[in-house]
């Protein structure tokens, strides 16, 4: 492992080399270097396009919610989404030309077509 990348598991004067790592949200994965690289990687992506990365961060704010609420009605949804401050601000910043209603609808769209989440008659729920 490179210096650099011992410097990202240092810990006062000790210094760590992890041999796997554990996202918390994944697997588990021993090529160390490999997986920096890649996450490295993402981040240069969403760096250079700031509305990929503002989509994103709605999603990653909608998937939150509904890992804590488990489901919720469409309504209580609606509103949770038009009381919560940050949603407004990213949709006047990036997606001016879009209603927060439209934009949260194409975004929990897709994250039901990427099995994250769950949308019927009955309302939004975690998958």
């Amino acid at each position: 492992m490179s210096s650099s990348h011992r410097a990202f598991f240092c810990f006062g004067r000790r210094s760590i080399v992890a041999a796997t790592g554990d996202p918390g949200h994944g697997g588990v994965f021993t090529d160390v270097e490999r997986s920096l690289h890649t996450a490295r990687k993402r981040l240069a992506g969403l760096q250079r396009d700031p509305v990929k990365h503002a989509r994103h961060a709605m999603k990653v704010l909608m998937k939150f919610k509904l890992l804590e609420l488990h489901a919720v009605s469409h309504a209580e949804w609606s509103e949770w989404l038009a009381g919560t401050s940050y949603f407004e601000l990213i949709r006047a910043r990036f997606f001016a030309d879009a209603s927060l209603e439209a934009l949260t609808t194409d975004l929990l769209a897709e994250l039901v077509a990427v099995g994250a989440a769950q949308s019927d008659a009955l309302g939004v729920r975690n998958a």
